[in-house]
């Protein structure tokens, strides 16, 4: 029987593979055709093509599978992709949850994001029970389609499925090949960052994330969710900012950016898209969302799945060595 993995040439999914082939686990990857594998290219894993948007390729990829981890989706932040992003969160995790109940499998651990959650201060962190509200009001593409998957993933509980959730806040580490959340520390590296965002975020070692997820397979509660962060990873982005610069030998950025500023910005990257047909690295809603108070807490995942806290800062230092070693920097 097969361990079962989407999303496995990302951040999370390749990490993932890793610590899953490390304990040895027979591992099934599903991935389209023309997706980067170069995080996948050194290990023994069995590769499935196809796409969760098509349920017959799914439906056989998940033959003699009896674990499911669905870490696919489009972290897409920008409105231009919001069909596209639709399709991929949303009605790929319904085909996810529909073929997996369908094949019969022990368990499935849905990626879902701290996202689907509130806003909260770093006194009052968020916690699993906070409200989507506050969130809600970005209107981004991202965090609506997730919002929306997570509440269609527990429709399929009440239909006999065995799903946890996980959440997991912002992660860094070595195999993040599109780049995702490693562009932070690229661009920090490369003297682009001329200034910070009056906000903050909880920052947390990928390699965390991932014995977080392999716990809640063998040892969550069914339909519980779980948000995988680090206790002192809520940091400012001056603070994390910093960190970053710390690492890499680099200056620090010194001064805040006027939010005016980054809005005015932030919709002339959005006029630029729309007339390019391209995402812009920031738009509207991102400009907004970095000036948001986005702490969480994760002290029922500690309680409850023993998640491990390390230190933030080695998880930076282990993504730049591995950017500089594949030719990023």
């Amino acid at each position: 029987m097969k361990t079962f993995v989407t999303g496995a040439t990302g951040l999370v999914g390749g990490n993932l593979v890793r610590a899953l082939i490390s304990k040895g686990e027979a591992v099934r990857v599903f991935i389209r055709e023309k997706s980067n594998t170069i995080a996948l290219n050194d290990l023994e894993v069995e590769r499935h093509y196809g796409d969760i948007r098509d349920k017959d390729s799914l439906a056989l990829a998940l033959k003699d599978c009896c674990r499911v981890y669905h870490c696919a989706a489009s972290v897409s932040q920008w409105r231009g992709n919001l069909s596209a992003s639709k399709e991929i969160n949303i009605n790929g995790t319904i085909n996810i949850m529909e073929e997996a109940l369908r094949a019969g499998v022990e368990r499935v651990v849905y990626v879902s994001t701290v996202d689907t959650l509130g806003l909260s201060s770093r006194e009052n962190p968020a916690d699993e029970n906070s409200s989507h509200e506050s969130m809600a009001k970005f209107r981004n593409p991202y965090v609506d389609t997730k919002y929306e998957a997570e509440i269609r993933a527990w429709e399929f509980v009440k239909k006999g499925l065995n799903l946890v959730v996980v959440n997991p806040t912002y992660m860094f580490g070595p195999w993040d090949v599109r780049p995702s959340s490693g562009q932070m520390i690229l661009e920090v590296a490369r003297g682009m960052v001329v200034g910070y965002p009056g906000g903050g975020n909880n920052f947390v070692d990928v390699e965390d994330v991932v014995q977080g997820m392999i716990i809640a397979m063998e040892s969550g509660r069914a339909g519980e969710k779980y948000i995988l962060a680090n206790r002192d990873g809520n940091l400012t982005y001056r603070e994390m900012f910093t960190l970053i610069a710390e690492v890499v030998g680099v200056k620090p950025p010194r001064f805040r950016i006027p939010y005016v500023l980054a809005l005015a910005g932030g919709y002339m990257s959005d006029i630029y898209g729309k007339l390019t047909g391209s995402e812009p690295q920031i738009n509207s809603v991102t400009a907004r969302l970095g000036y948001a108070p986005h702490y969480f807490s994760p002290a029922k995942a500690i309680k409850e799945l023993g998640i491990p806290q390390s230190p933030v800062e080695g998880a930076v230092r282990r993504a730049f060595e591995w950017f500089k070693k594949h030719g990023y920097l």
